[in-house]
């Protein structure tokens, strides 16, 4: 059996969970509507958000080392300022 990056099952994840955003009830759902479909959904929602949580935690990192400020950083991701220190301060490398 082959390598499988963290990267590639994360694609495979987003692209399974395709139809679970959309609750329209005019929509026709292309998926399946049951409780074991919506575990898998869970478990995959759960892969990616891990994978994404990573790259910002990387790209937090390499943007404050570059000297990109909390505020900028704050106004790209949509998030007070005193929530995203909070939570990534520790990874601040002016510290």
């Amino acid at each position: 059996m082959g390598y499988r990056s963290d990267w590639q099952d994360g694609r495979r994840a987003w692209q399974r969970l395709n139809g679970w955003h959309n609750r329209n009830p005019t929509h026709p759902v292309q998926r399946r509507d049951d409780g074991e479909s919506a575990l898998a959904a869970l478990k995959d929602i759960h892969r990616v958000r891990s994978l994404l949580d990573l790259a910002e935690q990387n790209a937090i990192i390499t943007a404050r080392r570059e000297g990109i400020s909390w505020a900028e950083i704050s106004t790209t991701l949509h998030i007070p300022r005193a929530e995203l220190e909070a939570r990534w301060a520790d990874l601040d490398t002016d510290r």
